[in-house]
């Protein structure tokens, strides 16, 4: 027999620049010097059974990300502290959980709203705030997507996507520092991408791409996730 939980956890610093593999495999590390009871995948090349809700795009940091995970019961059970304070011995610096739940509904949890920040700098607060004004009188807000080469090398043929409809709310406010904020969520299968996103208002996503974070996620099927900024705890 086995039990899902559910693992908030929170990521900055350089970890941002993790691929999800490689996120997968640090959070899979993690768990085995922790010495948690992981299940296992059967066959002949067995892995702990544990994905990532919402995985998070290179180089972005995250405040909120989900980690669903299956452990093997054991006869005393697990409370969420003690499962926090083993897991968190052994990350590394940049990487911290600070919530656990088991995981009752059988249905995967799944993102619905996401939330990004990007503090700016002076000289780009302008010519982002007029960009804003110009798409709040567009009817759509079309981009170009590329998709990756296929295996044989030849590449791929991009395609126009209205990133209107995969963004709920987009905004900058000015106080006490410049910020802007979007909420993406789902559409036809589709997300926006933050570097999408960056490139809408004119920003340069090969640059800014670093300094925007996940600071909300909402996810479904899961227990309430916490609301308040993890780092905030931090002393």
């Amino acid at each position: 027999m086995s039990q899902r939980w559910c693992i908030w956890f929170a990521v900055e610093g350089d970890l941002r620049f993790l691929s999800h593999h490689e996120t997968m495999r640090t959070i899979e590390r993690i768990a085995t010097r922790a010495s948690l009871p992981l299940r296992y995948t059967q066959g002949f090349n067995p892995h702990p059974v544990m994905s990532l809700a919402a995985p998070r795009p290179t180089g972005v940091a995250s405040r909120n990300d989900l980690l669903v995970v299956s452990l093997e019961e054991t006869p005393q059970g697990y409370k969420a502290n003690t499962l926090l304070g083993r897991i968190n011995e052994q990350a590394p610096a940049g990487m911290k959980f600070f919530k656990a739940a088991p995981l009752t509904a059988k249905t995967t949890p799944l993102p619905v709203r996401i939330t990004y920040e990007l503090v700016l700098q002076e000289q780009q607060t302008p010519p982002v705030a007029d960009r804003l004004e110009q798409l709040g009188r567009m009817h759509a807000w079309p981009l170009e997507r590329h998709a990756p080469p296929k295996r044989t090398g030849k590449r791929r043929a991009p395609r126009t996507i209205d990133i209107k409809t995969l963004i709920e709310e987009i905004g900058l406010t000015k106080a006490p520092e410049p910020l802007l904020r979007w909420i993406a969520v789902e559409a036809g299968g589709l997300w926006a991408r933050p570097g999408e996103v960056l490139r809408l208002v004119g920003l340069d996503e090969r640059t800014d791409l670093a300094r925007v974070r996940r600071a909300e996620i909402e996810y479904t099927g899961v227990p309430t996730s916490p609301k308040q900024d993890p780092q905030a705890k931090e002393t």
